[in-house]
């Protein structure tokens, strides 16, 4: 139930800022609509579709990336390369079960009329719902502040996570490029799996030692990759990777 102090007008509008705020989805690949939270509850968030679609231009700095998505099993279509770190993140997350590109757009006057397109929407596990701006830190001018402030109050109100993404640091990044590769199971992960998980527990396992006992084709090292890629295998992320890191199994981890 949305705060006392929350004007409504067909959709939630910010407490906080006290706008009127209008939500419109692409549901099912209908055509935009505006949003009646209070009458239609939430919308599906798995059959959301982009309310646009990123194309380059004289005006757009930023250059569209097509990216395969392991979760959602298809493309997203996303407008920069910082928008592919975050997904490239976010695609390992086990908790994760979709993700829609360009989910929403959000209108309102102050007084002028103004409105606001987020970059990504995921929907969890458990069914939490988290809309992401991507903006670094040194390109979110006071447009942008003020927009992502109108759009966290407006996802509060309807009990959704808004989080705004600046960037990987470079040694996760290059890491997250390096496991990218591995994110498809190799056909003979079946026969090696059990071998490369045992080895991790043995004690003070490291990378080294798990490829020790490749027998020279390279095809346990694959294996040792793709888990890591799924988090079957834990390893730091964000620190540089030699024959010495420690790495563990996660048996909390889905392997699906």
């Amino acid at each position: 139930m949305l705060s006392s102090a929350t004007k409504i007008d067909n959709s939630p509008a910010v407490a906080d800022c006290g706008l009127r705020v209008t939500w419109f989805f692409c549901v099912g690949g209908t055509a935009e609509m505006g949003w009646d939270w209070q009458r239609l509850g939430a919308p599906a968030v798995e059959q959301l579709t982009p309310v646009r679609m990123p194309r380059s231009s004289a005006s757009n700095r930023h250059i569209p990336v097509t990216a395969y998505s392991m979760t959602n099993g298809g493309v997203l279509h996303l407008e920069s390369g910082l928008e592919h770190d975050l997904v490239r993140r976010l695609d390992r997350d086990s908790e994760i079960v979709g993700m829609v590109s360009q989910p929403l757009r959000l209108s309102w006057a102050a007084p002028d009329p103004l409105s606001h397109t987020p970059d990504l929407l995921t929907l969890h596990r458990n069914n939490t719902v988290t809309v992401w701006d991507v903006r670094a830190l040194e390109e979110q001018d006071a447009d942008f502040t003020n927009k992502s402030a109108v759009t966290r109050d407006a996802c509060a109100a309807v009990r959704w996570h808004y989080e705004v993404f600046t960037g990987l640091g470079e040694i996760e990044r290059l890491n997250l490029l390096w496991l990218h590769g591995f994110r498809h199971r190799p056909a003979w992960a079946d026969r090696l799996e059990e071998t490369t998980i045992r080895a991790t527990r043995s004690r003070n396992a490291t990378i080294g030692s798990l490829f020790a006992h490749d027998d020279g084709t390279g095809e346990l090292k694959a294996v040792v990759w793709h888990l890591v890629w799924t988090g079957v295998l834990s390893i730091d992320i964000t620190a540089p990777w030699n024959l010495d890191t420690a790495i563990a199994a996660d048996d909390g981890v889905r392997n699906d």
